[in-house]
C-alpha cells in the first residue's frame, strides 16, 4: 500500500508539472519598437534564449537589458550599418555613460534573419540562459530598453561614441512556466519539506519525546527516516534529473548534493547498527552510537547550507531566502532551547532527589541502575 501511494504521488506530481513555455512579445507603440523573448521548454542551464528586437529602419540604435535597470545589467545594443547589416555588441553600464563592451561577446549569436528589410530593422539573436553575472529564468523576466530614434553610431560595433538615448522604458515578459522550472520548483519544495521539516521533526522526536511516548519514539524515528524521508529524497533526485540537470563538478550545489545523498544512507546504516547492537545493560555509550548522533547533526546542518545554495542558484529573491533563514534559526534555537531545558531539569531533579525521570540520553526508565554511570561528573 505504501509503495502504491508513493508511485501515485509521483505520477500526480509529474502530471502537474507538464507544460510548454510560450513566446511572449511586447511593443512600444510610440517608437514602433518591439521586443520578443522565447525561452526553451526544457530550461537546461546550457540552453539558449532567443530574442528579437524590431524598429523602423530609420532608427538610430536600439538596446535591451536583462534586469530592472540599465545600471549593472547585461544589455545588447544594435543598429543598422551603412550596408544594411547589423552592428551588435553585448555591454554593461556601470554608470550613466556609454555602456562598456564586455569581453564575453561570444555569448551572443546573431541569427541570419537579422538586418533591414521592407523598412524594418530586425535584430534576432540567441544568448545562453546562464552567463557570467547574468541568469535568465522563465517565470517573470524584467527587461529594460532604450533607443535613439535618429542618431546612429559608426559601423564599428565596439564604438564608444553613442548618442544618449532619447527614449527608454521597462518591460516584464511573463509566460507560462517551463518544464524545467516546474521540475526544479518541485525538486526544491520537496527537498525543503524533507530536509527542513520531515528530518528535523524526526530528530526532535528521538531526542525529546522519550518520556512522552516511550514505546513509540524509536519506531516513529526510524519509520519516518526509512519510509518517508528515503522515498522523498529519491523522488527529489528524480525530479532534478527530469528537469535535465546534469552533474557539474564545478557546481557546489551539485557536488554537495551527491555527498549528502551518500552520507544520508551511511547515517541510516549507523542508525541500524546503533539499534541492532543496543545493549540495555551497557555502562557507556558505544562509539557508533555517538557517531550516529554527531554525524546526523552535522549532516542536517550541511543540508541547511545545501538548500541555501539551491535558492541562490535558482535566484528566488531575497524575501524567500530571508524566510528560509528565519525557519532554520527557529529550528536550531528550538533544538538548543529544549536540550538546555531538559538538561537543567534533570540536573535539578538529581540534585534534589538523587534521581530523575528526564532520561533523554538513551537510558530506559526500567534501568535505573544505569543512571549513575551515565550521569555527567557534576551530578555524581
Amino acid at each position: 500500500m505504501k509503495k502504491r501511494s508513493i508511485i501515485l504521488a509521483f505520477v500526480i506530481l509529474v502530471a502537474l508539472f507538464q507544460g510548454v513555455f510560450a513566446q511572449v512579445k511586447q511593443c512600444n507603440s510610440a517608437n514602433n519598437f518591439c521586443l520578443t523573448s522565447t525561452v526553451p521548454s526544457t530550461m537546461k542551464a546550457d540552453d539558449v534564449a532567443t530574442f528579437e528586437m524590431t524598429a523602423p529602419s530609420t532608427i538610430g540604435w536600439i538596446a535591451m537589458g536583462i534586469g530592472d535597470s540599465m545600471i549593472g545589467s547585461y544589455m545588447v545594443i544594435a543598429w543598422p550599418t551603412t550596408t544594411n547589416s547589423v552592428a551588435i555588441s553585448q555591454r554593461i553600464a556601470y554608470r550613466y555613460s556609454v555602456p562598456e563592451v564586455t569581453d564575453q561577446q561570444s555569448d551572443i549569436t546573431l541569427l541570419p534573419s537579422s538586418g533591414v528589410q521592407d523598412g524594418v530593422f530586425t535584430v534576432k539573436f540567441t544568448r545562453p540562459l546562464v552567463v557570467v553575472n547574468s541568469t535568465i529564468t522563465s517565470t517573470t523576466s524584467d527587461f529594460v530598453w532604450a533607443l535613439h530614434s535618429t542618431d546612429r553610431p559608426s559601423d564599428d560595433p565596439y564604438t564608444t561614441t553613442i548618442t544618449r538615448h532619447n527614449d527608454l522604458g521597462h518591460m516584464t515578459l511573463t509566460g507560462t512556466i517551463s518544464n524545467y522550472d516546474k521540475y526544479i520548483i518541485a525538486h526544491g519544495l520537496l527537498m525543503f519539506f524533507t530536509w527542513g521539516i520531515v528530518i528535523p521533526g524526526s530528530i526532535f522526536i528521538i531526542r525529546f519525546t522519550r518520556n512522552i511516548i516511550p514505546a513509540q519514539f524509536v519506531p516513529l524515528h526510524w519509520g519516518i527516516m526509512s519510509f518517508l524521508a528515503v522515498p522523498l529524497i529519491i523522488i527529489g533526485l528524480i525530479l532534478a534529473i527530469a528537469a535535465g540537470v546534469k552533474f557539474n563538478s564545478n557546481n557546489t550545489h551539485h557536488v554537495l548534493g551527491v555527498i549528502i545523498f551518500i552520507c544520508f544512507f551511511l547515517q541510516l546504516a549507523l542508525g541500524w547498527i546503533h539499534h541492532h547492537l543496543y545493549d540495555p545493560a551497557r555502562k557507556h555509550f558505544a562509539w557508533w552510537t555517538k557517531l550516529h548522533w554527531w554525524f546526523g547533526r552535522i549532516l542536517t546542518l550541511g543540508t541547511f547550507y545545501q538548500i541555501s545554495l539551491g535558492l541562490a542558484l535558482y535566484n528566488v529573491g531575497s524575501p524567500l531566502v530571508t524566510a528560509y533563514y528565519i525557519w532554520v534559526i527557529i529550528i536550531i534555537l528550538s533544538y538548543l532551547s529544549l536540550s538546555i531545558y531538559l538538561w537543567r531539569k534533570r540536573k535539578t531533579e538529581l540534585d534534589l532527589h538523587g534521581s530523575s525521570t528526564i532520561l533523554y540520553t538513551g537510558v530506559r526508565k526500567e534501568d535505573p541502575e544505569q543512571i549513575e554511570s551515565l550521569m555527567p561528573p557534576y551530578a555524581t
